[in-house]
């Protein structure tokens, strides 16, 4: 096995445990990880292990409420905007910008948020669930600042577009993204019909442990 190889599986692994909600697991191996990359001067691979360990700090914060996760996670996601700048990673950029308008929701800086979203949307140019995933996230933000029309329009949309191109991206990232517009469309209309419908992709799916857990605080 070569050395890209070897990082390449770490890496996956220390994704898998974060799906599995083992979050301090993950965040001793995406270290590993980072720097394995750095030696291999593979800024591209940083810069996606970066946003995976943002992603567990936010996951990390949502379960504790302890801002530090919070603050971790923006550190991070500015890491790899400019490193996507320094390095000229310009088809990693827009991820990173969207990522920043996730942070920006755990501070509830909603404008903001709206901002880099719509951003992030502008500039993906693919018709596929993850376009789905970038409106309900818009939609959401537009909500909770206060356009609550177009933010559940926006929402919708999204979850339409999620469950109109399943094929072309992995069943779980599907399940995920579903049932997360659906618990979210749920906790902000109080419409049991979302959480419902939530329960049926969450309970079919054994992977889905974060959703479980988030559904079960909300119900």
């Amino acid at each position: 096995m070569t050395t890209k190889s070897k990082i390449l599986l770490l890496h996956q692994q220390a994704e898998a445990l974060r799906e599995q909600d083992k979050l301090l697991e993950a965040l001793k191996l995406y270290e590993e990880v980072i720097i394995s990359y750095q030696e291999e001067k593979d800024y591209s691979g940083i810069v996606e292990a970066l946003n995976g360990r943002a992603l567990t700090y936010k996951h990390l914060f949502l379960l504790t409420n302890d801002s530090v996760f919070a603050l971790l996670s923006q550190s991070d996601i500015f890491t790899t905007i400019k490193i996507c700048d320094n390095r000229q990673l310009n088809h990693l950029k827009n991820q990173c910008i969207f990522n920043l308008a996730g942070n920006e929701m755990l501070f509830e800086n909603y404008s903001a948020a709206v901002k880099n979203f719509q951003t992030a949307l502008d500039h993906y140019n693919i018709n596929d669930a993850q376009k789905g995933r970038y409106y309900e996230h818009l939609g959401e933000a537009q909500y909770l600042n206060g356009d609550t029309k177009n933010g559940l329009k926006n929402m919708l949309l999204g979850l339409e577009k999620i469950r109109e191109n399943p094929s072309q991206t992995d069943p779980f990232l599907i399940n995920v993204w579903e049932s997360g517009c659906l618990l979210k469309l749920y906790k902000l209309t109080e419409d049991k019909k979302y959480l419902d419908n939530a329960k049926k992709i969450i309970d079919s799916d054994p992977r889905l442990i974060i959703r479980k857990r988030q559904m079960a605080k909300l119900s």
